[in-house]
């Protein structure tokens, strides 16, 4: 038997050298940088605006947190079957005289289109944690606010956001991991391309160790 020969640095020195390797960490961060400011951005003012005294605010609350009782999986295929070239999104709009997009079969369109899929389940999750930090903000700064005469914005970024920093930070770092790791909607629909341009980081680490047997 030959004596065992550590391989560690060969497996790293072949992972920085692979082109692919480097695709996949292109496309997370360009990914990251998209998705996360506008999940959180719209989250922040869904949160807002639903904290308000609106008429079916539990109603309206509930619909757009639904998505998130529904496994990452089940909203892949939904997903995929809506957007398919023969799907009812295309459908509609062609009924609107528009015409039809390839959505996950399109190299210029299908990270966007991971990034809606994405966006419909973690816009009203994060929300949700949002919408706790504003009911903890304190009435009384709100009234001296209204007494001092200042305006929606001004109360907004002089107030709400100074005082949403804890939770909007722990929304941003928290939202950061989740699409860093984003599989299931990669695997179940794009199998990273085409063209690689959805080749995510685990996705890459997933095909090259269960499927390719590549250390």
């Amino acid at each position: 038997l030959l004596p065992p020969e550590f391989v560690g640095g060969e497996v790293f020195r072949q992972m920085f050298v692979s082109p692919r390797f480097w695709n996949s960490v292109g496309q997370t961060l360009l990914f990251n940088v998209i998705v996360n400011p506008l999940q959180i951005l719209l989250a922040l003012a869904l949160a807002v605006l639903l904290t308000r005294n609106i008429p079916g605010r539990g109603l309206w609350r509930t619909i757009i947190f639904m998505p998130v009782a529904v496994p990452l999986a089940g909203s892949t295929i939904v997903w995929g079957l809506a957007l398919r070239p023969d799907g009812p999104v295309n459908g509609l709009l062609t009924l609107m005289r528009l015409p039809a997009q390839p959505w996950f079969t399109s190299p210029h369109q299908v990270l966007l289109s991971i990034i809606v899929l994405a966006s419909w389940v973690g816009i009203g999750y994060w929300m949700v944690f949002l919408i706790a930090g504003l009911n903890d903000i304190p009435t009384q700064y709100y009234e001296a606010a209204r007494i001092d005469g200042a305006g929606a914005l001004r109360t907004f970024f002089s107030i709400t956001l100074p005082m949403l920093r804890r939770p909007l930070l722990f929304v941003l770092v928290a939202d950061t991991v989740s699409n860093f790791v984003l599989f299931a909607p990669v695997q179940i629909l794009t199998g990273g391309g085409p063209e690689g341009r959805s080749d995510m980081l685990m996705y890459d680490i997933f095909h090259r160790g269960f499927e390719l047997s590549d250390p």
